[in-house]
């Protein structure tokens, strides 16, 4: 069916049949981003289908009319109902993309569910796992990426020198098999892997290490401070690589291993869309609305053992109408829950560069007893661990105290100007936010809310607006390097709103943080900045998310991965 014709329906809720619809055209031009007279022409050909009579508006600024043959949720229905006969998830996707009401997807959603999971092709053994996602991909690229999905299928798609045991807090070889460093720890030499190939075919050298480096050095300040230590690169043969600081540092390994250094082919243009890499997997598709990922069978390390992986973009009514199962009596199974514990945490943070009621320590200590968390949970139905620390391991309840609110609010001076609230624009923030702002009217306080994108999330200047966000970090399984990266990497936006007596703080505390070689003595500097943050009023935790995941209970073999994802390398299916 014509796409155009269903975003036209959709957008501008034209359900019914038989009924005149009052129309301007550039309500056309901006649901299909195209010209006046594209409009036109787009509008003669639905006509010529016999999908709608159209009928222009006489004179400069008169509506035009629209009819339709037939209502737009028959119409919906039965295109669901061919297109789940076909087998055709990316038509179907297409539907679920559109503004229409959940109800009309539920009466399809077991044919739907029966489409996602696993499946399996007989006729040559492949694997594949369907699943909807609910909002479109950023950016792949290393250098760029923000967010915890994109940078969890970069874990995928590329592999670093080196990676981090949790299990052991050591390093291990990865794409080097050894690696050491000389007395003075300035100058480290990695051997390289013979016989590692590239998603292209082939084989990775010194050549490509080196300018990966290089690469990171001449990137935005977000991610080159990664190699700010490298001074010269050195590359004896094809699989050799001397890397020389200018001072010792405790965390080199950690920069290698994060998954921003992933090594790239250096014979080759870097484009996300056609990204090549040493991952177990590659990017096979990559569309506006769909991502595939299929396994690397040369693959140095263990192969995957599922053959792909389906990622289709829906409406988040969509994605929580039909939940992932591939089991044929959809209707009578259960999901298997799978619960991650250590995701990440939530937290509020001030603008301390606002000349506002912002700057009164009053006020931000207000917010601070006025967000009861536990509180918020119960009324939510939310699965949380109350935050006091970065770590979860760390965290205990904080002591927060209503009755202090008001005369906080008068010590400020608050007169009940507004307060901007900026938040990103998903289904657990909105609710977060809209909540906050319920119990800030309580208290004589105004709230306006501010939804943003993650597109709007790193743009430069966003911050300036914002008196309060909320916002969540995704966290790996090196808790040190994610500590260092949460405060450095400007693209995250908390870390642009610190006064500058607290970032010349911070900054001081990281230098010491990562030059210590004591993972004890860390810990303490860890605390001592958390502390200190908290004690500013700068930022406070809010909680640790504990995120369930629901799969088809036929997967075998599910392990969480870093950033608060599953592990997809490990999932299979028995026969």
């Amino acid at each position: 069916m014509n796409e155009r014709y269903l975003s036209l329906r959709a957008h501008l809720k034209h359900y019914s049949n038989e009924v005149d619809y009052e129309f301007k055209l550039e309500e056309a031009d901006q649901i299909w981003f195209c010209s006046r007279k594209n409009t036109k022409r787009i509008l003669r050909q639905l006509k010529q289908a016999n999908l709608l009579a159209y009928q222009p508006g006489r004179g400069r600024g008169n509506s035009s009319k629209l009819t339709y043959p037939i209502s737009f949720q028959h119409e919906i229905e039965r295109y669901i109902e061919k297109c789940v006969n076909d087998e055709q998830l990316d038509l179907i996707a297409q539907i679920l993309r559109l503004p229409i009401p959940k109800s009309w997807v539920a009466n399809s959603s077991k044919e739907i569910r029966e489409l996602l999971g696993f499946q399996r092709d007989d006729s040559d053994s492949r694997d594949v796992l369907h699943t909807f996602k609910a909002r479109d991909i950023t950016t792949l690229d290393p250098l760029k990426v923000s967010i915890s999905l994109e940078t969890h299928l970069i874990e995928y798609l590329g592999d670093t020198l080196v990676r981090y045991d949790s299990e052991k807090d050591c390093f291990v070889p990865h794409l080097a098999h050894h690696f050491h460093a000389d007395e003075t720890n300035t100058v480290w030499t990695f051997y390289l892997r013979k016989s590692v190939s590239f998603h292209n075919g082939e084989y990775v050298t010194s050549k490509d290490v080196a300018y990966t480096i290089d690469r990171m050095k001449t990137s935005s300040p977000s991610y080159s401070w990664l190699a700010r230590n490298i001074v010269k690169v050195e590359c004896p043969h094809q699989h050799k690589v001397i890397m020389h600081l200018d001072r010792p540092n405790g965390f080199f390994l950690r920069y290698l291993s994060a998954i921003n250094f992933c090594i790239l082919p250096a014979n080759v243009e870097f484009n996300e869309y056609e990204w090549i890499g040493t991952g177990p997997f590659r990017l096979k598709e990559r569309t506006a609305h769909k991502l595939v990922l299929e396994a690397h069978d040369t693959y140095f390390k263990e192969r995957p053992l599922i053959d792909e992986i389906h990622f289709y973009q829906v409406t988040k009514d969509a994605a929580k109408t039909v939940y992932l199962s591939g089991d044929e009596n959809a209707t009578n199974i259960t999901p298997s829950n799978h619960k991650i514990n250590d995701a990440g945490i939530r937290l509020l943070a001030y603008n301390l560069k606002r000349q506002n009621i912002i700057q009164q320590p009053s006020f931000r200590k207000a917010i601070y007893h006025l967000f009861d968390v536990q509180k918020m949970a119960q009324e939510l139905s939310m699965e949380i661990k109350e935050a006091s620390s970065f770590e979860i391991e760390r965290s205990k309840p904080p002591n927060k105290d209503a009755k202090r609110i008001i005369g906080l609010l008068e010590e400020a001076g608050y007169h009940g100007e507004p307060i901007h609230l900026y938040h990103f624009d998903n289904y657990y923030a909105v609710l977060e936010a809209e909540w906050m702002k319920k119990e800030a009217k309580t208290y004589g306080i105004s709230i306006h809310l501010h939804p943003i994108s993650f597109w709007d999330f790193s743009d430069e200047g966003m911050e300036d607006n914002i008196d309060i966000l909320i916002m969540g970090l995704a966290l790996s399984f090196d808790k040190h390097l994610a500590f260092s990266y949460a405060f450095k990497n400007k693209a995250l936006l908390f870390n642009r709103m610190f006064h500058p007596d607290v970032e010349a703080f911070i900054y001081k505390k990281l230098e010491d943080f990562e030059f210590e070689s004591e993972k004890h003595e860390r810990d303490k500097l860890m605390q001592e900045m958390e502390q200190y943050l908290q004690k500013e009023f700068a930022l406070f935790f809010l909680y640790h998310p504990i995120v369930t995941r629901a799969l088809d209970p036929l997967i075998q073999d599910v392990e969480s991965h870093s950033f608060g994802h599953l592990d997809f390398t490990k999932l299979w299916l028995p026969s």
